[in-house]
């Protein structure tokens, strides 16, 4: 009997098992999931030696209403409590972590350091309030030699401290966001006697100590995203640099000759780029008249994305579309086209995306994000807003946009709003002969009306019976798809 009852105790109390070597574990708070007691699912028999994969086992704990202090302790407990000697994947999320202290994470650091031959992540979420305004706080890195991805987002007042010393032997990807630290440390991590496969590299939302330089010397190097502010001037050499995107650096001079993708914002025009070749396979730039040097040097593209930022008063908006406009010839070649307005930038979007079409008569593929589309003009100014007329003079009848290759057309952001229905009917005005397929992405809260729209103000200008028009329904972070039936002819 008593054999029996110390058995039912046992069934009725949570339960707690080391992962094998091999595993991974993961450590999360999130204020919104339900209460959970920290637990670990041991794997199957066999199935890591018939997979060749870790076994997928865990380490979780997900209060709820706790404070972030709990949330640590909870994190400790569970990585206390894993006592095989390496692991996977290690994976920490703490949510309302703005005030998280260089103390907290310290020790999961230290864990991560002796364990971890595979990935590591924490990320310390700072809550709809931003990161805490608290002192700074030293937190110090320790060297992870086994580590091969490497995910730190912290918070603003916490300095991350390099190790002066040691290799992070198999690293390949590192990314670093929402911290401090100093740039001469930050580039001899990064470089390759500390860091020697690193391949990846992301430093997002990065500021450095004291305003400095930050100099990266990397072989492997084949993806950098550089996002540090008060950053002086910024040297990289990479010759096996990929993809590139630099911002919030007073200048850069950057050495790579094998660079396929480049990203950047509008302070491009202070950077030097040595070696780059005359075609990108991607090129992704806020376009601006300062682009205009940069882009003289490129034959070809790929696929170019602009982002317009176009502002200009009233009155001397026709001057300021005419220089844009010559500025336009200094485009290279390209076959897939992305142009959006940018965020406060779209008045006269209309008469500046058809004229740019028509510097790209060749393009296979377009597509128009409509997000920030605003009316053409002002109410009180429609009648003689100089944008109106320049869209009106666009489709004469000997002045047709040719767009004789163009296969297929995206709109992104369909909502149905009248100003966006107006730029497809003027897009759909042009010569495409070639136009086999239409797409709107439409988000799941303006469906069905949307395609009521689509149906009713656009349809009918498609022209011919091979176009299909389709719809990619948003549902937060899924999407699915939707095809139009084709109008039936009449007998």
């Amino acid at each position: 009997m008593a054999a029996a009852a110390a058995n039912a105790r046992a069934r009725r109390r949570p339960t707690a098992s080391a992962p094998s070597p091999t595993n991974s574990s993961t450590a999360s708070s999130s204020a919104s999931a339900a209460p959970a007691t920290p637990r670990a699912r041991p794997p199957s028999p066999g199935a890591g030696a018939a997979s060749g994969r870790p076994c997928p086992s865990s380490t979780s704990a997900a209060p709820r209403g706790r404070s972030p202090t709990s949330a640590v302790a909870l994190v400790d407990g569970a990585l206390a409590g894993y006592s095989a000697p390496t692991l996977r994947l290690l994976d920490i999320d703490v949510c309302d972590a703005r005030l998280a202290a260089a103390t907290h994470v310290a020790p999961w650091l230290r864990f991560a350091a002796g364990r971890v031959a595979g990935e590591l992540s924490i990320r310390l979420r700072s809550g709809r309030y931003g990161d805490g305004a608290g002192e700074e706080e030293v937190l110090d890195l320790p060297v992870c030699g086994a580590a091969t991805a490497i995910r730190l987002r912290l918070v603003s007042h916490l300095r991350l401290r390099p190790p002066p010393g040691g290799a992070f032997a198999a690293l390949a990807t590192a990314t670093i966001q929402s911290c401090r630290v100093d740039g001469g440390e930050l580039g001899c991590l990064v470089s390759s006697p500390q860091c020697p496969r690193l391949e990846e590299l992301y430093l997002i939302n990065v500021a450095l100590v004291a305003a400095s330089d930050v100099a990266i010397s990397s072989t492997p190097l084949r993806r950098l995203r550089f996002g540090v502010r008060d950053t002086r001037r910024l040297d990289v050499d990479a010759p096996e640099l990929r993809f590139l995107s630099v911002s919030n650096a007073g200048e850069a001079c950057v050495t790579a000759g094998k660079v396929e993708e480049v990203a950047h914002t509008g302070d491009m025009d202070r950077y030097e780029y040595t070696q780059l070749g005359r075609h990108l396979r991607r090129l992704d730039i806020d376009w601006t008249s300062t682009m205009a040097a940069f882009l003289g040097r490129l034959d070809t593209v790929g696929e170019l994305s602009l982002h317009l930022a176009f502002q200009s008063e009233l009155s001397d908006w026709s001057r300021q579309f005419e220089k844009l406009v010559e500025e336009m010839s200094k485009l290279p070649e390209c076959e897939t086209l992305e142009i959006c307005p940018a965020f406060n930038h779209s008045h006269g979007f209309l008469p500046i995306a058809m004229h740019l079409l028509r510097r790209f008569a060749g393009i296979r593929k377009l597509s128009v994000n409509l997000w920030w589309v605003k009316p053409p003009c002002p109410p009180e100014l429609v009648s003689y807003c100089p944008c109106r007329t320049l869209t009106d003079d666009l489709f004469t009848d000997n002045n047709i946009i040719m767009l004789c290759h163009l296969e297929e057309i995206e709109i992104d952001e369909f909502r149905g709003r009248d100003e966006q229905v107006e730029f497809v009917n003027q897009l759909l005005r042009c010569n495409v002969p070639l136009l086999e397929r239409v797409v709107f992405n439409v988000p799941s809260c303006c469906f069905p009306e949307s395609e009521e729209i689509i149906r009713e103000k656009i349809h009918g200008k498609l022209r011919g019976d091979k176009i299909k028009v389709r719809f990619k329904i948003r549902r937060y972070f899924s999407e699915f798809a939707h095809l139009i039936p084709q109008p039936k002819k009449r007998v």
